[in-house]
Order: structure tokens, then sequence, then C-alpha cells
């Protein structure tokens, strides 16, 4: 065989080499992304968020039912709200932006939003959602407050959009209804008052008061999350003590126990994470969160059976 021919066999075998590397490149660096970086596996069938009032970080995490949910899920030790008072909160966690709302005022201001914000996303992709509200009169009730303790329409964002079914805004006795039927939303809000959520001095003190709303709830909470959910229990913001660091835990049977994630957080890289968790679209600022990728346990420990 002549030299010009043999240069040319061995051109092409190294052209053979190369595209094959090229194609199974991708192969092997999803593989090794899969083996060191687990993501909550997409979509999750359900999340669950429960929203508690103006505490700190460091005020929080030591009650007994906080600290047991601690202990058997993820805390995030860098978590912060995103301003002051509570609205902003609400809506910087419900749809990735604080529409320039600086108040509790009510209706929020410049509202009817038509943004994109969970409700929304989830009707368009055929998933359900219900928020759960303690003394909220009847479902999708506008009203601005029920009492001086009660239900607050300020810690219900949901309320302030003209996108979605606002029928889905439940009084929260509904909530253990649909966790007995087994017809628990791919997303769940729920709401405390104003004395259980840690906001007023009713019967006790306001944290005590929170962690044995908690521990009544938690049961039932962990039953509608399943075997393929995740528990996001949060504050709005802190009591103007620790630069509204608050604080945030994750649980559920996909989330690394006894974890601690130090990275800063915000209510925007929460609201993505919950938008990765169910396949949706993240919006406005939370769209230019990172995702939170260090939590989770690896897929097989997530799987049906």
């Amino acid at each position: 065989m002549g030299g010009d021919a043999e240069s040319l066999i061995r051109s092409g075998r190294r052209a053979l080499a190369i595209a094959l590397a090229a194609a199974l490149l991708p192969a092997f660096a999803a593989a090794a992304a899969s083996t060191h970086s687990p993501r909550a596996a997409r979509p999750l069938d359900h999340v669950i968020v429960v929203i508690m009032e103006n505490k700190s970080y460091t005020e929080a995490r030591r009650l007994p039912v906080i600290s047991r949910l601690i202990a058997s899920g993820t805390v995030f030790t860098n978590s912060y709200a995103v301003g002051h008072p509570s609205l902003p909160n609400y809506l910087a966690l419900w749809a990735g932006s604080k529409f320039g709302v600086k108040n509790d005022d009510c209706p929020a201001p410049g509202s009817p939003y038509h943004s994109p914000n969970l409700g929304q996303a989830c009707e368009a992709a055929g998933l359900t959602w219900r928020a759960y509200c303690e003394s909220l009169p009847t479902p999708g009730d506008p009203t601005c407050g029920a009492g001086r303790h009660g239900y607050q329409r300020k810690h219900a964002p949901w309320t302030d959009f003209d996108n979605l079914n606002q029928k889905n805004a439940r009084p929260f006795k509904d909530f253990a209804e649909d966790v007995a039927a087994g017809h628990v939303p791919n997303l769940v809000f729920l709401v405390p008052d104003q004395c259980n959520s840690g906001h007023d001095p009713c019967d006790a003190s306001p944290l005590e008061q929170s962690d044995r709303w908690l521990g009544a709830h938690m049961d039932p909470i962990r039953r509608a999350a399943g075997p393929r959910g995740l528990i996001v229990l949060t504050w709005d913001e802190d009591d103007y003590s620790q630069l509204n660091r608050v604080l945030t835990v994750f649980a559920g049977p996909r989330v690394r126990p006894g974890f601690e994630h130090k990275g800063r957080i915000t209510h925007y890289t929460l609201l993505r994470t919950i938008c990765d968790c169910l396949g949706l679209p993240a919006m406005n600022e939370a769209a230019k969160a990172a995702p939170i990728d260090d939590v989770w346990l690896p897929p097989s420990h997530g799987k049906r059976h």
C-alpha cells in the first residue's frame, strides 16, 4: 500500500475518533454531574410552602418543633428576605418581584397585577394549586382582614393578581379535608393567622404559639408532601435585628437530612427552586437566581415503589 493511502487511512481513523469523543462527551459530563451534584427529580408531585412571620434566624431555629424539622432536613444558614414590611416579601415569593410595593396597603399599590406568578404558571401547565388561609371567611374572599388577630390579605399575594383562579384561596379547614381525601394540589401555600404565624402575642409568646401550631399540623403537612414532595418552611422577614436574615428549612424524602446549606439565598432563590421542582418556568427576578443544587438526595431515594 502506498504512503498516500496509508496517510489517508490514518487521517480517517483520527477523524472518526474525534467524532466519537465529541458525541460521547456530553453523556460523560451528564453522568459526572448526576454523580456529584444530585438535584431534585423534576417535577416533584407536591411542594408545600409554610410562611411564618417576623422572626430572625436565631430566634426561630431554637424552638422544639422547628429544631426537629431542621434535624430531619436541610437548613439554610444564610437566607434573607428581600424587604420590609410583609407584603413585598410575599409578592417576591409568589411572583419574583416586589412590584415597587413598600408597604402593606390593601389592595396592593398598582394591583391587580397581570405578571407571571406561581398560580398562573400552575394553571398554564395543567397543575393544581391551593392556598389555605386561617380565618379566610370564604373561598376567594377579597377581604383585607378578618379581625385583629385573624387572616390578613397582605399575607396572601395571589389576591393581587387577575390572571389566576381566586377560588383556589381556601379556608384553612379545607387543607385537612383535602389531605384526608387524597386530593392534595401540586402546590400548596399554608397561611397561619396573626396569632399562629408568630406575628402577634395571643395565648402565648408569638414564637411558642407558632411552634405549637407547626407541631399540631406537621403530620398532615408531611402526608400532603408524600414520597415525592418538598416542604418549605420560611419566614417573610426578620424583626429588624439581623439584616433580614431569616430561617429557611427544606424537608421531605428527597432532601438531605442534617445538612447545612451555607450559600446565600433569598426569596427569589426559593421561588426559582419551587418552579424547578414543579417543572414551571421561573419568573421575574427568580429567573435570574442560581438554582439550589446541593441539598438533594440521589434520585433513587425519590422513586415510587
